[in-house]
């Protein structure tokens, strides 16, 4: 299987064009470099592509190339597409008008592909995965219209703080298996996901198979588009200094 992790960093939202201004643009690069890009880093299977995903007008902005410059420190396979985000959206529906249009310029950006299936991940650009995340996917049986999704895991404020996040339905960190084919297909990539929009139709929506608690991060830095920390997902906060440690140490590099 071909592992890839897909990171819509400009251009998703509810509401708007999913820019929310250069010095949101540079925080949000600071908080992926922190803790998205180093939970990436600090995964013990390193064999996935990054496909960074950004609107046209962010290709000269020069916060991209200081993405660019940290995902070549990294070592890791990336690409960076600039046909904004190609993910189905449930508000700003504008943004679906011209989805396979965009989808099929930017599939074209991800190179040959030999696999049978594709395992493509959902990751925001402030969120984190488990270090043995893609190595557990890779364990796992691939069938036709799988997905992989998760209800617990934990929230972290930037101001160091830590509390359980349990989302009763399906967190927005998720995996989909294709066949190779129709992945690179833009038309046939959307048919096969058959009207899906929102992270919490996947247990509806395919094959679904629930993962253990514990594998996702989600950060909290005051810039998020949606999330609040005093949210009814919230669960039990940790207090204690080496707790927060433990739990970050499977995240992110320190």
């Amino acid at each position: 299987m071909k592992i890839i992790v897909a990171i819509p960093f400009t251009g998703k939202t509810p509401y708007g064009d999913g820019f929310r201004g250069q010095p949101w643009y540079k925080f949000r690069y600071k908080v992926f470099r922190e803790y998205t890009l180093k939970s990436l880093m600090n995964q013990t299977d390193k064999d996935f592509l990054i496909w960074v995903q950004l609107r046209p007008q962010e290709e000269t902005n020069p916060i991209t190339k200081k993405i660019e410059d940290e995902l070549k420190k990294s070592g890791l396979d990336y690409v960076m597409t600039f046909n904004g985000p190609i993910i189905m959206e449930d508000r700003a529906l504008e943004h679906n008008v011209d989805l396979i249009e965009r989808a099929g310029k930017s599939l074209k950006k991800l190179g040959e592909i030999k696999d049978n299936y594709v395992v493509e991940i959902s990751l925001d650009s402030d969120d984190m995965i488990h270090k043995k995340f893609v190595e557990l996917l890779r364990t796992k049986e691939i069938t036709d219209r799988k997905a992989f999704y998760m209800k617990k895991g934990f929230m972290y404020s930037v101001n160091n703080r830590l509390a359980d996040w349990n989302n009763p339905f399906s967190m927005s960190i998720y995996a989909i298996t294709y066949l190779t084919d129709i992945f690179l297909d833009a038309k046939k990539h959307f048919d096969y996901q058959n009207g899906f929009n929102s992270h919490e139709q996947i247990p509806d929506k395919f094959d679904a198979e629930l993962l253990p608690d514990g594998l996702f991060c989600c950060i909290y830095h005051t810039m998020n588009i949606s999330t609040t920390w005093e949210h009814q997902y919230m669960g039990k906060e940790y207090y204690y200094a080496d707790e927060i440690e433990n739990t970050l140490k499977d995240f992110k590099i320190n």
